[in-house]
């Protein structure tokens, strides 16, 4: 069988890889300029297939990906118009499928464990996600679905990045949990929060947690209102999409059970959106820093399989 070739665009780090009889992969700081960014990735990918034939190339990348593998706009790269897959079929003459590296990372995690149905929310700067129905993954037309970072969970709320306001971002971010948590260092000074975190400039997503965890009144705040806007936007989920797992990666994840319980027993009390609805799993992505790469080599196969079994 023909190796298939995976890459992870990230804004700091891309990270590629071959699948043939075994996975090799590599890593190289993302340039900042479109054409030497392909000739990077080609690079890396003839180097890791030593000359074997593709079967195709999938590609995770942020930003808004249309069907045909054009990114639109890459933040944090400011590229915008960018036919990646245009360019890399050129360049590598191979069939290559794009999309968003959110969805890439949550068709890796449903693989890992074996769901065919299951939503992904990746809680970082802001709220990633990635739906997958029936195995594939679920973009929407012309690629643009799958932003559940902004559904509203309160109207007329805070402002979100998006400029909207009320964004389950703008709530259940790690940036959203670090602003809340700085507002209540500065309107409680006697929180053990400031023992934790002297400088309200370096709070981080785990100073609330790690100070309820020892009994600060003003951290179990924070967490307690954290948990319910998450919660808010995981039974909103379910009442659309009744996935088999809701999963939940991101920095914020790394507090485990002690947040993953509560969110459970937060759905739990609300019957997970409806009398006797079914309850789907709430459980922590498992694959880390390489879910996005080996969500690009599942997207890629799939899409071969497809093509192999078209009349």
């Amino acid at each position: 069988m023909r190796p298939f070739a995976g890459v992870d665009i990230g804004g700091t780090m891309t990270k590629v890889g071959v699948l043939g009889e075994n996975f090799e992969s590599a890593s190289f700081c993302t340039p900042h300029d479109k054409d030497r960014l392909i000739l990077e990735i080609c690079k890396e990918i003839l180097k890791l297939s030593h000359g074997k034939t593709l079967e195709g190339v999938g590609v995770g990348c942020p930003g808004a990906v249309d069907p045909n593998g054009k990114v639109d706009f890459m933040p944090n790269l400011d590229f915008e118009d960018f036919d990646i897959g245009a360019l890399l079929k050129r360049e590598l003459q191979t069939n290559v499928a794009v999309t968003n590296d959110a969805n890439a990372a949550a068709l890796a995690e449903c693989k890992r464990n074996d769901f065919s149905d299951a939503v992904m929310l990746t809680l970082g700067t802001g709220v990633g996600s990635g739906i997958i129905i029936g195995g594939k993954i679920y973009e929407g037309a012309n690629g643009k679905a799958a932003e559940l970072g902004h559904m509203i969970i309160e109207a007329d709320g805070r402002r979100c990045g998006c400029g909207m306001k009320g964004c389950l971002e703008a709530y259940a971010s790690a940036s959203a949990l670090i602003a809340q948590t700085k507002r209540a260092m500065e309107a409680d000074r006697s929180s053990f929060m400031w023992e934790l975190c002297p400088d309200i400039n370096a709070v981080d997503g785990k100073v609330a947690f790690e100070a309820e965890k020892l009994g600060d009144r003003a951290a179990k705040e924070v967490v307690e209102e954290y948990i319910k806007y998450l919660g808010t936007g995981i039974i909103n989920i379910c009442n659309i999409f009744r996935p088999e797992a809701v999963i939940i990666g991101g920095g914020v994840s790394n507090q485990g059970e002690y947040l993953l319980g509560r969110l459970r027993n937060f759905c739990l009390a609300r019957e997970y959106g409806y009398k006797n609805a079914p309850h789907p799993q709430i459980i922590k992505a498992r694959l880390g820093s390489l879910a996005g790469l080996y969500g690009a080599i599942e997207l890629i196969k799939y899409k071969s399989e497809e093509r192999n079994e078209r009349p």
